[in-house]
């Protein structure tokens, strides 16, 4: 790994990510300048959301960092990288370091693209209602995964708690954490998104790709498991919006999204989660994802036919350019 470390620094390339925790993982990538560049509108904007949460304005952050983002074509991933394959990441994760010295976000763009092209098609192919099929894109589906990372950065992390007790959203919530602030950065993603759209600093047809596409991806996240933070946070999502009616399960074992209701259910779940977190809500947390975190009848059916026609739940990648300057 060292001597491939040492060729890669030779040739350019970017060394995204080593950070010591209890193990160690490593990504290095090409750095796309011109889809980073494309994306400078989000971390243009992040206290913009910030301001405009769905949330009381007491829990609001006057001072919110906006987060540099790199998008990479990645090349070689290496060390503890079990579980699913990631398609970006947004770190450091401690608060205190985040709070001093902001945070970095990558974009993993080819990843992205394999995970649609193998396993977002055939789920949408396989679930999504006719009519609504070609609303499934790569565009809103990558628009949105940017949009969940930058997400990562508003709404509370350090709180003030009812006794006037400094703490952080982490701290309290405690092993339910991880899964309420992933569903909160795919739900208030997809907030944001619609704000940014009815602001006109994001492409209408956004408008509705944007909800279809993140329907079919609830089944990618779910398959995860409801034990990993992703499908548990994802399990929530999907059975919140079924419930408001934005979701709708149709008798051909299809879905399809309500457009005239699922700005509303978003914006409510939104509100729900950022709510827990400022709160330091443990017993809220614990409550909403006992409630929701459930393997619902819809949600099994839909399963059941992605196993049977045989949708790889992940991807493995191949590293052949490492392959290269390892010989």
């Amino acid at each position: 790994m060292y001597h491939f470390l040492k060729k890669a620094a030779f040739l350019g390339l970017s060394i995204l990510t080593l950070h010591p925790e209890a193990t160690f993982e490593a990504f290095i990538g090409v750095r796309d300048e011109k889809a980073t560049a494309q994306l400078k509108l989000f971390g243009d904007n992040l206290q913009v959301l910030e301001q405009n949460l769905p949330m009381d304005d007491t829990y609001k952050s006057k001072d919110i960092i906006a987060a540099p983002i790199r998008v990479v074509q990645l090349l070689f991933n290496a060390g503890d990288v079990k579980g699913p394959q990631t398609i970006a990441f947004n770190l450091p994760n401690d608060e205190r370091i985040v709070k001093d010295r902001g945070t970095a976000m990558v974009i993993l763009k080819n990843v992205s693209e394999a995970k649609f092209k193998q396993i977002l098609n055939p789920i949408a192919d396989a679930c999504i209602a006719k009519e609504q099929h070609e609303l499934v894109d790569f565009e809103s589906f990558f628009t949105h995964t940017i949009c969940h990372e930058c997400c990562h950065g508003i709404g509370p992390h350090t709180i003030t708690l009812p006794d006037g007790r400094k703490s952080t959203v982490r701290l309290e919530l405690q092993d339910l954490h991880s899964a309420l602030e992933e569903a909160k950065a795919d739900i208030v993603g997809l907030w944001a998104l619609n704000f940014l759209i009815k602001k006109h600093l994001l492409p209408t047809s956004l408008e509705k790709s944007m909800y279809v596409s993140f329907l079919a991806g609830c089944f990618r996240s779910v398959r995860f498991g409801l034990e990993e933070a992703h499908g548990k946070g994802q399990a929530l999502q999907f059975n919140w919006l079924l419930e408001k009616e934005a979701f709708v399960f149709h008798p051909n074992e299809t879905f399809s999204v309500n457009f005239d209701k699922v700005e509303e259910a978003v914006e409510s779940l939104s509100r729900t989660i950022l709510t827990i977190q400022a709160k330091g809500d443990k017993e809220g947390a614990s409550l909403l994802l006992q409630k929701y975190c459930t393997m619902t009848k819809p949600l099994k059916v839909a399963l059941q036919k992605l196993e049977s026609i045989h949708v790889p739940v992940d991807i493995a990648p191949i590293f052949p350019v490492a392959k290269t300057l390892l010989e």
